[in-house]
């Protein structure tokens, strides 16, 4: 999941975006969107516990009360191998500084 063009901050409108890495974005099927987002410093957040009862939901709470200074470009959120367990799921969340 990408989160991208923010309007501000986490509390303005922005976009989320479900999807998959591809390598281009040439010829994507109609009603797809793609999206590039520039590389640049995250700071990874490792999320565990059951998807079911909001463990990603939580780490989100705890990065918006943190004082880490955010570029507000593109986050992200990668659901791999580890995350086909719903009740123990482990998702990495991307964060831009």
């Amino acid at each position: 999941c990408i989160y991208t063009d923010y309007e501000k901050d986490h509390t303005k409108p922005y976009t989320a975006l479900i999807g998959c890495k591809v390598s281009t974005l040439e010829n994507l099927p109609a009603g797809l969107v793609g999206k590039t987002f520039a590389t640049g410093d995250y700071v990874k957040y490792l999320s565990k516990g059951s998807i079911m009862e909001g463990m990603v939901i939580g780490t989100w709470q705890e990065i918006w009360a943190s004082d880490l200074e955010r570029k507000y470009t593109a986050d992200f959120e990668v659901y791999g191998a580890r995350a086909q367990n719903p009740e123990q799921a482990e998702v990495d969340i991307f964060v831009a500084v």
